[in-house]
């Protein structure tokens, strides 16, 4: 088009000079004239190249255009190595991230060393992670490598100690439990036709292994605490991971919800169901249905089950922040959850059925474990013979029908200070007519010498209601002007909590990072029970107390143990505990921190579950301390 331009301007030009010349007079025609006449005809043939070389040059630019972008055009792919490996296209429509995180941690103990280590150093956490976005599609999968798996309790085996496993639980206790492999193991969809006006994102929608929305201390990721370790209610009470499908709705008035219907967790101790009764179809606790013509009931009962069914249970969380600026935060928020057992035991859902035998004092590399109750289901036990023609064998003892938790939790924030407290219970409803079927099967009463367990006590509570409480209270004060309302993050797929803090004067930038100071008191209390502390122990001294000295008989032994038993079983006895930990913490870049804690147990109430390894600790009060150092990127 430019070149047809000039042609035109050239061959008006040329018409001008022509004419001109004709109509001039005849003086004109001097060589002065023609001289000037030529000279301005060059101007113009110059002028024209000039035209033309542009025009070849926009041409070349439009061909480059068509082949590859122009130097000064963005790049269509954003790559970001601050956090990790993200990379992102440029319309934002497919992105993918790979990271991960190191905990290293070391600690000891002020003191005796109780039933943990006097000193310990390990891995914490040594995870690698994946996760990303397609168009509407999101997904993420998370591995943790840094401890394989010890089983806590273990079937029908013996502990680490070489202790044998006796019939009345099944189970044994070991201190060294800690978990590996998966944990974040997910996909959802965010499309943007499934909105409202109400919500400042569509809603979102989650299926695999995942968070249960419950506590905001439990759904807090690891890298942002600002203490090492979880308060004892939340490790005892909230249910964490779990396989199942989910939604979540985050709110334009800094409101959130997230509510999900769940399974087995890839962090229970067997990841599945009971398959018979006795959840190991070997040794001595093989289960039999075939039964001498002679007996009625063909060996199938009311409790001898055939096959299993995995727990499920359900669980929501709303949350709502009405005062929230770059300054201050006020958060609250509720989560209820519902839990039945089916054919679930404590060799499949230790953490329900066995409340607390998880729980390291808040120093988790120490293994120091005083509370936890006996496995509330009933587990597995031998069948009385005798009754209805039924032949002994072993039965799920279906102890537990249902449990539910309730959890409320507040948090504030005014410039460099925080607060952040929570409540949470657990309220089990269980079969007391099960339970006295198992007393009665291990001799709990009647004959005890002539029970599986010969002489000895059995718990067998038969409390047709357990609950089990606990909460906390923590605060920070950031001493280089840190504000914790500036991590809080509502748009998280588990729930609102708390992100990255933003570090004011970061070390790499010549500061001195982000340093804090924080504090915290927790309780939890498994006790329901007229007996606590030290008169439980006398109470069941007295039962046995001989001042004769002299040979008792059969049937004043037999006296002895049923009266231990009654008290025994008087009520749940899990114990009861209640800490406070101070700290300080060192984030000097983002992705990089230095942790320091000391936790001083000031007051303790043992459990009663027989376990050799939970022995009565009286007017014991050890200092724990510990101390991370943690990389996550």
């Amino acid at each position: 088009m430019k070149r047809q331009v000039a042609h035109t301007a050239l061959a008006v030009a040329a018409f001008g000079l022509l004419s001109s010349s004709v109509m001039a007079p005849a003086k004109a025609d001097t060589a002065s004239d023609i001289a000037a006449l030529k000279a301005r005809l060059k101007q113009l043939e110059s002028q024209v190249a000039e035209q033309k070389k542009e025009a070849k040059q926009a041409k070349n630019a439009v061909n480059g255009a068509k082949g590859a972008p122009a130097a000064n055009a963005p790049p269509p792919v954003f790559v970001d190595l601050r956090k990790g490996l993200f990379v992102e296209t440029e319309d934002k429509q497919y992105a993918f991230k790979v990271g991960g995180r190191l905990f290293v941690d070391g600690g000891g103990i002020a003191g005796p060393s109780g039933n943990g280590w006097q000193g310990n150093v390990g891995f914490g956490q040594a995870r690698l992670e994946v996760e990303g976005k397609m168009k509407s599609w999101f997904y993420k999968m998370q591995y943790d490598f840094a401890n394989s798996t010890t089983q806590l309790w273990n079937t029908n085996l013996t502990n680490a100690n070489g202790q044998a496993v006796s019939a009345l639980n099944g189970y044994v206790t070991d201190r060294n439990f800690l978990w590996g492999g998966w944990r974040d193991a997910f996909m959802g969809l965010q499309d943007e036709r499934i909105s409202h006006p109400l919500l400042a994102q569509p809603v979102y929608f989650k299926i695999g292994s995942q968070y249960e929305s419950f506590s905001l201390e439990a759904v807090e990721s690891s890298k942002y605490r600002d203490l090492i370790e979880r308060p004892m209610s939340s490790d005892a009470i909230a249910p964490y991971r779990h396989l199942g499908a989910a939604f979540g709705l985050i709110g334009k008035d800094n409101w959130t919800g997230h509510f999900g219907i769940y399974s087995i967790s890839m962090q229970d101790l067997n990841a599945r169901p009971v398959n018979t009764s006795s959840g190991n179809p070997t040794g001595a606790y093989v289960v039999n249905y075939s039964l001498p013509n002679s007996l009625p009931g063909k060996g199938v009962s009311w409790y001898q089950p055939y096959g299993g069914a995995p727990y499920w249970e359900a669980t929501g969380r709303v949350t709502w922040a009405p005062i929230f600026d770059e300054h201050r935060l006020l958060h609250v928020g509720v989560a209820g959850s519902y839990h039945q057992g089916n054919n679930s035991t404590a060799y499949s859902d230790d953490r329900n059925s066995a409340p607390g035998n998880r729980l390291n004092s808040e120093a988790n590399i120490l293994g120091t474990n005083f509370l936890g109750t006996t496995d509330l289901s009933c587990g597995r036990f031998a069948q009385p013979q005798g009754y209805t023609g039924i032949q002994t064998t072993t039965a799920a003892g279906g102890c537990i029908n249902s449990i539910q938790k309730l959890g409320l939790e507040a948090a504030g924030s005014w410039h460099n200070l925080f607060i952040q407290g929570e409540y949470m219970f657990s309220n089990y409803n269980r079969n007391p007519y099960q339970a006295a079927m198992f007393a009665v099967a291990q001799g709990a009463v009647g004959s005890p010498a002539n029970g599986p367990l010969g002489a000895a006590p059995v718990i067998s509570p038969a409390n047709s209601r357990y609950l089990m409480q606990g909460g906390y209270v923590m605060g920070e004060w950031w001493i280089t002007g840190e504000e914790k309302s500036q991590s809080y993050d509502q748009t998280d797929k588990n729930g609102a909590s708390f992100a990255q803090l933003k570090i004011k004067d970061k070390f790499s930038d010549g500061g001195w990072g982000a340093w804090g100071l924080v504090g915290r008191w927790s309780v939890i209390n498994m006790n329901n029970g007229p007996y606590q502390g030290g008169n439980m122990q006398n109470m069941l001294q007295l039962a046995t107390l001989n001042t004769s000295g002299a040979a008792l008989s059969a049937a004043t032994q037999a006296y002895m143990m049923n009266a231990q038993n009654l008290i025994a079983n008087s009520g749940i006895y899990g114990g009861a505990q209640q800490n406070v930990t101070g700290g300080i913490n060192w984030y000097p870049d983002n992705g990089i921190a230095f942790q320091f804690n000391a936790t001083h147990i000031m007051s303790l109430k043992s459990p009663l579950n027989w376990n050799a390894q939970a022995t009565y600790e009286s007017g014991y009060h050890p200092t724990l301390l510990e101390l991370r150092t943690k990389v996550y990127f």
